[in-house]
Order: structure tokens, then C-alpha cells, then sequence
């Protein structure tokens, strides 16, 4: 049987991602995430920053359904807010001539 490698640490970073985002105005923070490019950057940027949990499961177990799903503990959720603000702030501030040329005003 074959068998791949899980990140179930990459669902829980695009959520909190998506949650932190709602709370930030539409322009220029959500507008700019919004962007592909950005948004993967983003989400690199932060995976490189906390700890991530990995599981390997047989193929074609994994192409059904993943049967594992990670709750990470308060601390860790904390932490991974605390990093996701300073990576949207990180990556703006890397990106600010790019920005200014695609969205306006910013």
C-alpha cells in the first residue's frame, strides 16, 4: 500500500487565517489576501512559524476522508493568532511596492 503525508496543521493556519481577516477592514488587508500570490505567501510565511503536526495515512484511506483532525490546545491557538497578525502585517509591509501598483490607494 502506498502512503502519503498529511499536514493538519494547514487546514487549522487557512481557518484561523480566514477568522483573523474578517476582523481587519476589506481594504486594504482582505482585498490584498485575496490575491493569490499573497495569500500562499501568507500562509507559508506562518506554517514557518509554529509548530505543525503531520500524519501519514495509506492512499486510499486519505482519498476518502482524512480520519485524523488535530485540536490544538489554547496556548497554541493563541500563539497561532498572535503569528498570523504579524505575518499579515509582515507580508503587507514586504509587498507594499507590488500592492501599490495593483491595488489602489494602499
Amino acid at each position: 500500500m502506498s502512503h502519503t503525508l498529511i499536514n493538519l496543521t494547514l487546514p487549522i493556519v487557512i481557518q484561523e487565517i480566514d477568522h483573523v481577516l474578517n476582523e481587519y477592514p476589506e481594504h486594504p488587508y482582505q482585498l490584498a489576501f485575496s490575491i493569490h500570490e499573497l495569500r500562499q505567501k501568507l500562509i507559508a510565511h506562518i506554517l514557518s512559524h509554529v509548530p505543525n503536526r503531520y500524519v501519514v495515512e495509506e492512499v486510499e484511506e486519505s482519498s476518502r476522508h482524512p480520519k485524523v483532525f488535530y485540536s490544538s490546545p489554547l496556548k497554541e491557538r493563541l500563539h497561532l493568532e498572535t503569528v498570523v497578525h504579524g505575518s499579515i502585517l509582515h507580508i503587507l509591509r514586504e509587498n507594499a511596492d507590488w500592492l501599490s501598483r495593483h491595488i489602489p490607494h494602499i
